[in-house]
């Protein structure tokens, strides 16, 4: 099903919908725990010029998505697998492997380098207790 959702761009807004995708993308893999993680889905960073949301189903069928939709999903599996989405040499692996932790607390940021008057590309990173970029170990395509 396609849904299209026109909104005033708002850094609150847009917040809170990407957070949402990310429950969203968490309550699908938990249902669906066969489902590979993200790093190892073969999804490849791609820039999008219209904005599209996927969910994490929909992003596994189309190969790609840009930082918000990989963000999201990245959220999403944290929240859903826990430690289990974490490898070594990330960010707090190993508190957390050993704390087997079957869910984290994870949410969608936006960055940007942009004056307050001078409003303009935005980036989206996931924080948990440190804070990951979903989209800088996720292969531009022609990469892999």
């Amino acid at each position: 099903m396609r849904i299209a959702v026109k909104l005033a761009f708002d850094e609150r807004a847009a917040l809170r919908l990407l957070n949402w995708l990310a429950q969203e993308n968490a309550i699908l893999l938990r249902a669906q725990p066969d489902l590979p993680l993200l790093y190892d889905s073969g999804v490849t960073y791609r820039r999008e010029t219209d904005e599209t949301w996927c969910d994490f189903l929909n992003m596994l069928a189309q190969g790609h998505e840009d930082c918000d939709g990989l963000a999201a999903a990245r959220a999403g599996e944290l929240q859903a697998r826990g430690w289990r989405a974490l490898r070594p040499g990330d960010d707090g692996y190993a508190e957390t492997e050993r704390s087997r932790a079957t869910s984290l607390d994870a949410e969608v940021l936006l960055t940007t380098r942009s004056r307050p008057d001078d409003p303009g590309l935005y980036h989206c990173i996931v924080a948990t207790g440190a804070v990951g970029d979903g989209s800088a170990t996720t292969p531009a395509p022609g990469s892999a």
